[in-house]
Order: structure tokens, then C-alpha cells, then sequence
């Protein structure tokens, strides 16, 4: 039986949004914004994102598996989408759900830096504080939380919960 524990709820993330949507607003004013946004994890906050963004913004998507059957122990990355990606000399922010171990966050950013675009930043909805693979760290992240796994508002466990509009602590009972 699994049981959930509301973590972040709509409200905060929906507040953390607007003020992430003002900084991109200001910060990107007058570039060629591309928003890589890291599916399926990504999908909610990208979603709520750029219906705050003001700016003339192109989304384009990349997915990334990295999870066994069981959905918790990390496996091979793969990474689908890199192909048809147009960021060449335009100005990237990598979205994703989480920031935890560093694998997805390194390896994204060395794709991309591959399909030269102007400049690449990253965000995530949430980090996580250790341990990291290495020193790449996202540009901004909206809110830290500790190790316990979640669920909602895009994230999920064998494909489900995504669908939660806050973030929950899944615990098994």
C-alpha cells in the first residue's frame, strides 16, 4: 500500500513560479529563448512556466530514461530528441523536474554545448542536496527538499502520481 504525504503544495509552487517567470522575463528580454524542457517529468512545470513567461519563447523537448522496471534504481541513461533540437546560436534554459544525483543534469549539458547554442542555463523545479556526481550544479532551482522520494506535479513512480497538483513524499505502508 503506498501512502502520500503532501510536501509543496500548489500554491507555493504556483507563487515560485511566477517569481521564476519575472527573473526569465527580465533576464532574457531581447535574446532568442529556447526552452528544452526534460520530458515527461518536466511536463507541469514547463506548462505552468511559460504561461508566465511574457517573452516570444520556443519550446522544444528532449526525453531522458534512466530508471529500471522497478522505477527506483538508476540504469543506462538515454537521452531521445537531441536530433531534431534547433538551439544553434540561440539562448538554451534546460528545464527539469529534479536536480539529484547530477548524471541526467552533466549529461544533458554536454549534448546540448554539443549543438552549440548561444548560451545554456539550467533549472529545476527541485534539488536535492547530495551526494552529486560532480560539480555541476543547476543555475536556479525552485525549491531544495531532502532525500525522501516524490510524486506529483509532473514526477512520478512507474508512471503514475504525475498527475498530483502538489509534490508528495511517496511512502510504502
Amino acid at each position: 500500500m503506498v501512502k502520500l504525504k503532501l510536501l509543496i503544495g500548489k500554491e507555493r509552487i504556483a507563487s515560485k513560479i511566477s517569481e521564476i517567470a519575472a527573473e526569465i522575463n527580465h533576464d532574457y528580454r531581447e535574446k532568442d529563448l529556447v526552452i528544452v524542457m526534460v520530458l515527461k517529468g518536466a511536463i507541469c512545470f514547463a506548462a505552468d512556466l511559460i504561461r508566465e513567461i511574457t517573452l516570444p519563447t520556443d519550446l522544444q523537448t528532449v526525453q531522458c530514461s534512466s530508471y529500471g522496471a522497478l522505477g527506483v534504481n538508476r540504469g543506462e541513461l538515454k537521452i531521445f530528441g537531441l536530433d531534431s533540437l534547433d538551439i544553434t546560436n540561440r539562448d538554451v534554459l534546460l528545464l527539469d523536474d529534479i536536480f539529484d544525483s547530477g548524471h541526467t543534469l552533466s549529461a544533458l549539458q554536454e549534448a546540448l554545448w554539443k549543438k552549440k547554442p548561444r548560451s545554456l542555463k539550467t533549472l529545476v523545479l527541485l534539488s536535492r542536496p547530495a551526494p552529486h556526481l560532480n560539480e555541476i550544479r543547476p543555475d536556479r532551482s525552485g525549491f531544495s527538499i531532502g532525500s525522501e522520494f516524490v510524486v506529483g506535479y509532473g514526477l512520478d513512480y512507474k508512471e503514475r502520481y504525475r498527475g498530483l497538483p502538489g509534490i508528495h513524499i511517496l511512502e510504502e505502508e
